[in-house]
């Protein structure tokens, strides 16, 4: 069966999410294709194809993919779901917003979140915030899937040997465009990546009690997440937001 996993990037590198979405769809089928959809991504598309167990690279370069918008995005993937089975992305903020699309102009479900992969149509993932993982069967002759990258052992970069093909862009969506975006820096790991991850919740008591599991995520090289509850409280930003006990990483939270 062939895959088509869809690329994560700033047009310049490749993101570190997509080799573990690559492992996860070697498990759903042997033909494994990249999407990189960008503008003047060239480096990007040939970071893809050295990945190990891709076949090919689909390179699509138009302005309109600059920014990743998800009316844009999810119109050119619906152009070529039906020379595949399983469309796969990680689960970041980017494929949430694009992937629901996906699957609403295919009119199928979405499998997202998934941590293991039982068959090539039966999939686990966590519900109730977690604390229940659920295998779910899906039906629908193209599977619409993000991963969880944690879940999932990254491919490795170095290898491969893809054919990298081009495609036309799709026509540019209309009701959106980009105007201008705000970038948190850090040199912590980044949330939905990193091998550790101190997380706080309302037991923290107060936003600036977050400042000792700081100190402490920096000790140990990991990233700082926080519970709803302390992010709806006002304890911390809300990109600190995880569902703690759904990561399959080693998680500490108070």
């Amino acid at each position: 069966m062939s895959v088509l996993v869809i690329a994560e990037h700033d047009n310049q590198t490749l993101g570190a999410a997509t080799p573990h979405a690559v492992t996860a769809a070697t498990q759903l089928g042997s033909d494994i294709d990249v999407l990189v959809a960008g503008a003047q991504c060239a480096n990007v598309a040939a970071r893809a194809a050295c990945i190990a167990d891709v076949r090919r690279v689909i390179a699509v370069d138009a302005a309109h993919y600059r920014h990743a918008l998800a009316g844009n995005l999810a119109a050119l993937i619906v152009t070529l779901a039906g020379e595949y089975s399983r469309i796969v992305a990680p689960a970041t903020t980017t494929a949430k917003n694009v992937m629901p699309r996906v699957a609403a102009l295919l009119d199928v479900a979405q499998v997202s979140d998934v941590v293991a992969i039982r068959s090539a149509n039966t999939f686990v993932h966590p519900i109730y915030a977690g604390n229940v993982l659920a295998a779910v069967r899906s039906p629908d002759p193209v599977k619409i899937v993000t991963v969880r990258t944690t879940a999932f052992a990254a491919a490795e970069r170095e290898g491969g040997n893809g054919e990298i093909v081009t495609r036309e862009a799709a026509a540019e969506a209309r009701g959106a465009r980009f105007v201008s975006q705000q970038l948190t820096r850090s040199a912590r790991a980044e949330l939905t990546s990193a091998q550790r991850v101190i997380s706080g919740g309302r037991g923290m008591g107060a936003g600036e009690h977050f400042a000792l599991l700081e100190d402490v995520a920096d000790k140990l090289g990991a990233a700082v997440g926080a519970s709803r509850a302390a992010v709806d409280a006002g304890f911390a930003p809300n990109d600190w937001w995880t569902a703690c006990t759904s990561f399959s990483t080693r998680i500490f939270s108070r």
